[in-house]
């Protein structure tokens, strides 16, 4: 970062402001809460006022991204004031703090924005995709001459930050950033209230491409009615779990609704960046059986707390369940298991941390 007094503004730059809900929207919400005296300013670069759901903070503003075709330069617009049809040509101040979600949205910083600001990376999917590139694991060329300037950087593990290393390495990119690993929180409360059933669940988008949504009504035609699977949530693909054996339940606000219906949590995707519902089904008490589909997991998905099953492994998946639901003694170790890994991601201590690698 150019050395200056520090202007006292830190920026967000993300898809989405954190008026919507969502993992990242979540994760800047709680650091603006957590801050109530500090000037924050997001920049979405995606603004649909129909999608805002939560209040707008007094601490916070919110631009949107605009560009003139013609003059091919970058501009920012007030989107709070209605009225307001100034153009802000230049919203970063210089000597703030930039945090930016993906590697990949520093093509929409100047050179001297990165020069002048203090870029603080958090790592905000898998590791290829943090970069923008699913194909190859390499950091696409558009990208080579910025992430020098990147000063700071947020892992989720251990895992993610070798592999996101070495992608960086294959590339030959030159890069000199200090190292963080904070895993994402729970928002939900620790209450161990998950119970010994024959149900288990999913939660989360209905979505074949990332969810793999397919996988559970494979899975169900294998071990109903011995086991039912019950899922929550709503997406694209609902008409296929609903022709199914799974049980499709509707969408709900958290987890603790219906843990003590479950007994353990599915997660099958074909890939995730951190996997959240993970964590919130040990803040419950619920075991979990999780693909090992994405760097992360092998961190996340401890063996005292539940089976991580090689990828595609239906067979494998089956033997976890019949483990896990051996019997009722069986089944207490695992929850109380998953139930003390909850620690690990209690929402207070992950935003203090957030904030640690912020003002460090």
């Amino acid at each position: 970062m150019t050395k200056g007094n520090y202007s006292g503004i830190i920026y967000f730059l993300s898809n989405r402001c954190s008026q919507t809900l969502g993992g990242v929207q979540t994760i800047i919400r709680l650091i603006e809460e957590a801050m109530p005296e500090q000037r924050f300013i997001e920049i979405p670069l995606v603004y649909n006022k129909k999608d805002l759901i939560l209040d707008k903070l007094p601490n916070v503003e919110v631009y949107s991204m605009a560009i003139n075709k013609s003059q091919k330069i970058k501009q920012y617009i007030n989107i709070f004031d209605l009225d307001n049809e100034e153009i802000k040509e230049e919203v970063i101040i210089p000597n703030s703090k930039i945090v930016v979600f993906g590697v990949q949205k520093l093509i929409f910083l100047s050179k001297k924005d990165l020069m002048s600001n203090e870029i603080i990376i958090f790592q905000s999917n898998r590791p290829d995709i943090t970069f923008g590139t699913v194909e190859k694991k390499k950091v696409p060329f558009i990208l080579m001459e910025k992430v020098k300037y990147i000063d700071k950087f947020l892992f989720y593990t251990e895992e993610d930050k070798k592999e996101i290393l070495k992608i960086l390495e294959d590339s030959g990119a030159e890069y000199n950033f200090k190292s963080y690993i904070v895993p994402n929180p729970s928002k939900t409360p620790r209450k161990q209230l998950c119970r010994y059933t024959n149900n288990l669940m999913y939660m989360g988008r209905f979505d074949i491409i990332q969810k793999n949504i397919k996988e559970y009504i494979k899975l169900a035609d294998r071990i109903h009615p011995k086991y039912n699977i019950n899922a929550y949530g709503d997406g694209i693909s609902k008409v296929l779990l609903e022709l199914s054996k799974v049980n499709v339940k509707g969408i709900i606000k958290d987890i603790s609704q219906v843990a003590h219906e479950n007994s353990i949590l599915l997660l099958l995707s074909n890939y995730e960046g951190f996997g959240n519902v993970i964590v919130e089904a040990y803040s419950v008490g619920m075991p979990v059986i999780v693909y090992d589909s994405y760097p992360a997991a092998k961190s996340i998905v401890t063996p005292n707390a539940g089976k991580l099953v090689p990828y595609g492994d239906l067979d494998g998946v089956i033997e976890a369940i019949e483990e896990i639901l051996k019997d009722e003694a069986t089944f207490k170790k695992y929850s109380d298991g998953a139930f003390e890994e909850s620690k690990k991601y209690v929402k207070e201590e992950i935003v203090k941390k957030y904030i640690h690698v912020i003002m460090d």
